[in-house]
């Protein structure tokens, strides 16, 4: 009897596979039992195409953060309205983070995930998130500066301040999208610091 044909897989397919993996349960709770029943593929197969568990890791949160840039950069650049794109991909990303099965928590932001549970005890992991976070501040800054110019937003401060306290606002409402904060009251904070700074 034939034992069958080795499965065929695109690295791709794999790779959001495993990213599913990591995002919804974490790097340190994720284990190589997980991975395999995700993608059905044997240790030795995993490891051959993306080396141990935190090479894949790696290139699963890398493959996050650049699928999420990229839908950031698509949203703000098709709006010929700087405010209107960064209100439309602040929306966007916040819908994003809630995403979860029926039965289980919302996943919320697989990086913000990564920058308190891994990021802090993990030099590799924190400066690929560095790295990745100044690729983000500069579509935002750039995009802030032209709300600025072309309606006078923020209530006087400088771009940089606004993508800061951004972020902060952001990183906060990710955090608490896991578990304890339903998603209304989540867009309901985002539109309140939009109207404090003028940008809604």
């Amino acid at each position: 009897m034939s034992l069958g044909r080795p499965r065929k897989f695109e690295p791709e397919e794999i790779l959001e596979l495993v990213m599913d993996v990591f995002w919804s349960k974490g790097y340190e709770a994720t284990s190589l039992a997980d991975l395999m029943a995700a993608t059905g593929l044997h240790k030795g197969s995993l490891y051959q195409a993306f080396g141990d568990k935190k090479s894949l890791f790696m290139s699963a949160l890398q493959a996050y953060l650049d699928n999420i840039y990229q839908m950031q950069f698509d949203i703000i650049k098709k709006n010929a309205d700087p405010a209107e794109g960064l209100r439309e991909a602040l929306y966007c990303m916040l819908d994003y983070n809630y995403q979860g099965d029926e039965d289980s928590s919302n996943k919320g932001c697989m990086a913000v995930n990564t920058l308190v549970e891994t990021a802090p005890h993990d030099p590799e992991i924190s400066q690929l998130l560095e790295k990745q976070h100044a690729k983000f501040d500069r579509l935002f800054i750039n995009t802030i500066q032209k709300a600025i110019d072309l309606h006078a937003v923020g209530n006087g401060l400088p771009a940089e301040t606004i993508n800061g306290l951004l972020f902060l606002t952001m990183c906060g409402l990710s955090a608490n999208t896991k578990n304890l904060m339903a998603q209304e009251q989540a867009k309901f904070l985002l539109d309140q610091q939009l109207e404090l700074l003028c940008l809604k």
